[in-house]
């Protein structure tokens, strides 16, 4: 699941204002810290990819939207079919079916165009709504945690525009915010089919 860059940046800058307000440390090396100015480091990204529910949310992504996949692929090598049938008639064709059988593809690469741009920002749309659902009670999480661990600041380094040259991975929290996580918002497994009956 590709993270949208502003729903990346809004995830940075809410972490950023949570870590003003409130941290803690993440794993034990991370407690070895000063006590006082913790700073805690987290790439909300992986941590939302790296969930059990952000997992799910790809797969189910993928699930509903291979329908549009394959008919866009299908459209496409009907084009690709139409483009050298016009290539292959080159000297038999006459000047009226070389036009028509022209027209014929430029709509249907416009309907081509259309249909990928739509499917891409439903697609798009549905990833947003994954990404802000997880990251909502993610920041939930992270708010709990920082405030019982003592940090001062969380910073996402996920997002290109946080001003973070070098940070350790002893103050990475991002592996225990996904167990924490987890545990509170367990996936349920998917349900096993009945073994069928014998007549």
């Amino acid at each position: 699941m590709r993270l949208n860059a502003a729903a990346v940046g809004l995830m940075a800058l809410v972490c950023l204002s949570v870590g003003a307000a409130a941290q803690g440390p993440a794993s034990a090396s991370a407690s070895a810290a000063s006590s006082s100015g913790k700073i805690g480091i987290i790439n909300i990204q992986q941590a939302i990819q790296g969930s059990q529910e952000g997992k799910k949310a790809v797969a189910d992504l993928n699930t509903e939207f291979k329908p549009k996949q394959t008919d866009l692929q299908n459209q496409s090598k009907e084009i690709q079919s139409l483009q050298q049938k016009l290539q292959d008639g080159g000297n038999t064709l006459s000047a009226d079916a070389k036009a028509e059988l022209t027209r014929t593809i430029e709509s249907k690469q416009k309907d081509l165009q259309r249909a990928y741009e739509d499917a891409q920002s439903d697609y798009q749309n549905a990833t947003n709504d994954a990404i802000n659902r997880i990251g909502t009670k993610m920041m939930q999480i992270i708010n709990a945690y920082a405030q019982e661990h003592g940090f001062t600041l969380i910073l996402d380094v996920s997002s290109p525009q946080t001003p973070v040259l070098y940070a350790s991975e002893a103050i990475n929290i991002t592996p225990d915010i996904i167990k924490l996580y987890d545990q509170k918002y367990p996936v349920a497994a998917a349900a096993t089919k009945p073994a069928p009956t014998k007549p």
